[in-house]
């Protein structure tokens, strides 16, 4: 398609040219063939003149102009070879170089105006052509004349008309027409028949023809559309044409030469006032029907113009507008300002914001911009545009809203904003900011990123750089490095977190970042803190059960890897219990830090010693090559640790017990380490103090038999296998029965256990509260009617220090009083010296109030303890058992055997009765009674028996036996 578009292009261009070839050469020879080539051949030339100006311009390119030299060389050629007059090829050759130049004039006034360049640049256009046709014509003329010897006056003169008849041709064909305007109308008619009517004119005066042509041509444009016009400014050029000539043929007065110059200024000067005229109907136009708001106004302010769009603002016609006052719309502010600017003189001016009133009540926000034209004059005038800013501001308002919003919202927030450019420059901060740098945003302007935030590792001190860049070039968001933090330039240092995103533009386009960060250095040194605390212990500050089991796991993976071994160390406290009950709370804790700080004294910096809770700590000793070096390591901790301590003035002689087990060989998890070396510990604890001992299978056989015996212990409570034996107590002169001390065996089918089989294991268990309630309950049936036979008798309980302070144990006990109608006062409690001396305090308020409800207080195995007796003036109590130990030593003559003897004179002196314990022999009972024992106890007497064995003992009211018949 193309191809043959081309090709029609191209033959419609060659069609066109030998259209015109023929029109000249049949023309030409015409006139000669009939002898008028002299009078009508310069004259009807035009007619070809004409169908080639306008062919060229319609149908040739800018770039053809090569076809008018080629037009006239074919000519020229084509006519001498018929043998034509060199003054007939010559007049040819003068119409083609006119009709050549008319159309390069046609194209340049066509450029200037769709350039729009103006009135003034057509007026030089049109003075310049005309000068151009006249110099060229005179020398053609003159060229003709030296080289055929033809008069230059009448070719002159003809060239200068033939000049002004194809420039007046150019405007038909510039005029633009409209394809909806008619043709035809009456107006076109009757200036048709007003320029035949001045076909008169010629006979008089050919020129005044041409002079009242182009008037009625000047005056049409006024009245006629386009189309009416372009087709009127034809019919004038044709009537122009056959003017011409039919002066030549009818012999009229031809135009002389100045006529000519004449015609030819005459015609260059219609066409510029054609062309001014045409611009201020254009501009009046424009300005009328300007859908902008335009109003012009004189030297006092009143309106003398108004477009289309403002009277569509005013809602009004221009006749209520022309002659007021603008001001007099406007508010008085608004009319100020436009007043004070006036008076300026100054030629341009520009009101930014003014108020207009219309007339239908609203109130327009506006924008004023005016012009002064010609100010020097007193008739000046002044153009205004205006423009409704109302969306406008209402936007600025918007937008002003928005920014502040989002300053607040920026200076609200508890997060720091930074903004960068493209080129990682600081644009923005925000208030938090600002106080973490200690700078403000106008002081960081423009600074590069790094420079303003220099970010680093917290632990490596390693610079984090390129934040800003990196987020930029891979265009998403970035979270800040764990551990990031900041110094600002007062050398403080921030601890920060968040992340750093890329800001867009509307297009998408990358065009900052914008980094938004929380300062979390408190809540990271919390975080740090809590940390701590959760793998530490809070007391002593050593590793808890959590890290301990941590670096296990570690220490079992370093020895698989280095194959080495490593032991895990379990420590205990011996009788910690008993000093944390006696001097506080907060006296354990002091001796449990400096129990700590001498562990970790005397370990190296790989190993690592852990508070497990309570007492019990543990030493996780690695990489050990030999087991002789856990020997060394353990024995220097019990050297370290045992011994001397001094809390609150008291000297404490403290000593620990271990259990050590080895990695591989008793465990290859953290757990199962921790459980053998926690077994081997409490094997240590029951060999012997102060000592340590090592895993080894037995010792899992011994805790699960304990196991087992508090299972079957759990079992006998069920089955009501615990019963109460009793042993005698007898006044020690008079052998009458006055107490009977409970005594617990555990019947299992035909096997009965003593008390040292199972009494340790359900005191660990936490058994031997129901264990002695049991025993009480047996017990009471019996002793509620024991007690009505002898009112006085006493039954004597021994119970732990646990129980003694237990209130939830005592509740029971009283229930089981209350229950059987027994008094408190037929019971004896009995506690033994170590107990009793653990918590001094707490047990002396506990023995006062058991004293108060009625109950007696024996200490049992007095003299055992090894501790300060001051602390006898402090207890009140009823009654001093003297340990078996004691009496034994009576049967030999020692120095040692005045001990008993001396316990007792202390109770005399103290007013409490005693009773001496594990009396076998009668010596031993005439001995007690002679120094004033008031009560004796053993086998002397009676063994323990079950309720059935000692009732009738009860009745009796005296113990009878072969040793006691033997002493009466």
């Amino acid at each position: 398609m193309l191809i043959w578009a081309e090709w029609m292009h191209r033959n419609n261009m060659v069609l066109t040219f030998f259209t015109v070839f023929i029109s000249y050469f049949s023309l030409t020879l015409i006139l000669e063939a009939v002898g008028l080539s002299n009078h009508l051949a310069p004259s009807l030339l035009l007619l070809p003149d004409l169908v080639l100006l306008f062919v060229a311009y319609r149908y040739w390119q800018p770039s053809s102009a090569f076809a008018f030299p080629l037009l006239a060389f074919g000519l020229s050629l084509t006519l001498w070879s018929f043998s034509l007059p060199f003054e007939v090829i010559g007049q040819l050759l003068v119409h083609l170089t006119l009709t050549g130049l008319a159309y390069y004039f046609l194209r340049q006034i066509r450029i200037i105006r769709v350039q729009g360049k103006g009135v003034k640049m057509q007026a030089l256009a049109y003075a310049s052509v005309g000068a151009v046709f006249t110099l060229l014509g005179f020398g053609m003329a003159w060229s003709l004349e030296s080289l055929f010897a033809i008069d230059r006056v009448p070719v002159f003169a003809h060239f200068l008309q033939v000049s002004a008849i194809l420039l007046f041709c150019t405007e038909f064909l510039l005029v633009e027409k409209q394809a909806e305007q008619a043709l035809w109308n009456k107006a076109l008619l009757l200036y048709m028949i007003f320029s035949c009517a001045s076909f008169l004119v010629i006979l008089i005066s050919p020129s005044s023809f041409f002079f009242i042509g182009l008037f009625f041509f000047i005056a049409s444009r006024l009245v006629l559309n386009t189309k009416q016009f372009a087709s009127y400014t034809l019919f004038i050029v044709l009537q122009f044409v056959l003017v011409l000539c039919g002066i030549s043929y009818l012999n009229l007065p031809e135009l002389t030469l100045n006529n000519a110059i004449e015609l030819l200024v005459a015609v260059c000067l219609a066409l510029f006032l054609l062309q001014t005229l045409l611009e201020n109907e254009r501009f009046q136009h424009s300005f009328e029907y300007s859908q902008m708001m335009l109003v012009t106004i004189d030297e006092q302010g009143r309106m003398v113009h108004a477009s289309k769009g403002f009277l569509e603002v005013m809602s009004c016609t221009f006749d209520k507008l022309k002659d007021q006052l603008l001001s007099s719309y406007l508010s008085e502010e608004s009319a100020s300002q436009l007043q004070k600017s006036a008076a300026q003189g100054q030629s341009h001016f520009y009101l930014p914001e003014i108020r207009l009133k219309t007339f239908n009540q609203r109130t327009l926000s506006l924008s004023l911009f005016a012009d002064v034209v010609d100010g020097k004059d007193k008739h000046a005038q002044t153009i205004i545009s205006l423009q409704d800013i109302s969306d406008k501001l209402m936007l600025t308002q918007a937008l002003s809203e928005e920014k502040e919003l989002l300053e607040v919202t920026l200076s609200s927030i508890g997060d720091g904003v930074i903004c960068t450019d493209k080129q990682s420059r600081i644009t923005y901060m925000n208030p938090v900011a600002e106080a973490v740098l200690a700078k403000l945003t106008k002081e960081v302007k423009g600074k590069p990123f790094s420079e303003v935030m220099p970010l680093f590792n917290e632990e490596t001190l390693e610079p984090i750089d390129r934040v800003a860049d990196n987020c930029m070039a891979q265009s998403c968001t970035l979270g800040l490095p764990e551990l990031t933090c900041i110094k600002n330039h007062l050398g403080l240092v921030f601890a920060i977190q968040d992340s750093i995103s890329p800001i867009y533009s509307k297009k998408g386009q990358v065009i900052g970042s914008v980094m938004v960060f929380q300062d979390v250095t408190e809540s990271r040194m919390i975080s740090k803190r809590m940390n701590h605390l959760a793998h530490h212990d809070s007391l002593t500050g050593l590793p808890n059960r959590l890290l301990l089991l941590d670096r296990l796991n570690q220490a079992c993976k370093r020895a698989d890897r280095n194959e080495h071994s490593f032991a895990v160390i379990f420590i205990d406290l011996d009788k910690f219990k008993n000093i944390n009950d006696s001097l506080g709370h907060d006296a354990g804790d002091v001796l449990l830090k400096e129990v700590s700080h001498r562990l970790h004294k005397g370990l190296r910096s790989c190993d690592t010693v852990a508070r497990m809770g309570g007492d019990e700590f543990v030493i996780l000793v690695d990489s050990i090559r030999e087991r002789a070096h856990i020997h060394t390591v353990i024995e220097k901790v019990l050297k370290t640790c045992s011994g001397e301590y001094e809390l609150k003035g008291i000297q404490l002689n403290l000593t620990l017990s271990a259990g050590i087990a080895v990695y591989p060989d008793d465990g290859v998890t953290p757990e199962l380490l921790m459980k053998h070396a926690d077994t081997a510990m409490y094997r240590a604890k029951k060999i012997n103090k102060s000592s340590y001992q090592f895993y080894n299978s037995k010792l899992d056989k011994e805790v699960e038999q304990k196991i087992k015996r508090e299972a079957e212990l759990v079992q006998g409570l069920k089955k009501g296998q615990f019963e109460p034996y009793f042993q005698a107590i007898v006044n020690a002169k008079s052998f009458a029965l006055e107490k009977l001390e409970m005594l617990a065996r555990w019947r299992k089918g035909d096997v009965i256990k003593g008390p040292h089989e199972f009494i340790s294991v359900a005191e660990e268990a936490g058994l031997m509260n129901k264990v002695t309630l049991q025993l009480l309950d047996k017990a009471m049936t019996s002793l509620v009617r024991w007690v009505t036979v002898s009112t006085s008798l006493q039954l004597s309980v021994n119970l732990t220090a646990d129980q003694i302070i237990d209130d939830e144990f005592f509740n029971d006990f009283e229930a089981l009083l209350k229950q059987y109608q027994i008094s408190a006062k037929n019971i004896e409690l009995e506690i033994t010296e170590t107990s009793l001396v653990a918590n001094l305090d707490e047990m002396r308020d506990a023995l006062e109030r058991l004293q108060d409800k009625g109950f007696s207080i024996a200490i049992d195995d007095f003299g055992t303890g090894y501790s300060s007796l001051t602390y006898l003036k402090y207890l009140k109590f009823n009654t001093l058992k003297i340990d078996k130990k004691f009496v034994d030593d009576l049967n030999f003559n020692s120095k040692e055997d005045d001990l008993a003897v001396v316990i007792i004179n202390m109770a005399k002196s103290l007013g409490v009765s005693t009773v001496a314990e594990g009396v076998e022999y009668s010596e031993q009972a005439k001995r007690l009674a002679e120094a004033g024992c008031s009560q004796l106890q053993g086998y002397c007497f009676a063994k323990p028996m079950p309720i059935e064995g000692i009732g009738n003992m009860v009745e009796l009211g005296t113990v009878m036996s072969q040793i006691h018949k033997k002493l009466i």
